[in-house]
């Protein structure tokens, strides 16, 4: 079977995307609960800056969060 240019990038793009969207049968759930339980015990003690990005020319603006309890 021959596959031309066009049908490997069409296959390659169908193949990515199906396992993009099956997570691959991970379940996430219990990262996401102790992600969830560490932020809000950070964001009691946390004090919110502003700064600017420095890594390129554009300057993207960022909020920073800085934990007051630990410094």
């Amino acid at each position: 079977m021959e596959i031309t240019r066009r049908q490997f990038l069409v296959i390659s793009g169908a193949v990515g995307a199906g396992l993009a969207l099956s997570s691959l049968g991970v379940d996430m759930s219990p990262t996401r609960a102790y992600a969830d339980d560490i932020r809000i015990s950070k964001l009691k003690s946390a004090k919110t800056s502003t700064t600017i990005c420095p890594y390129c020319a554009v300057g993207c603006g960022l909020i920073c969060s800085t934990d007051t309890s630990e410094g």
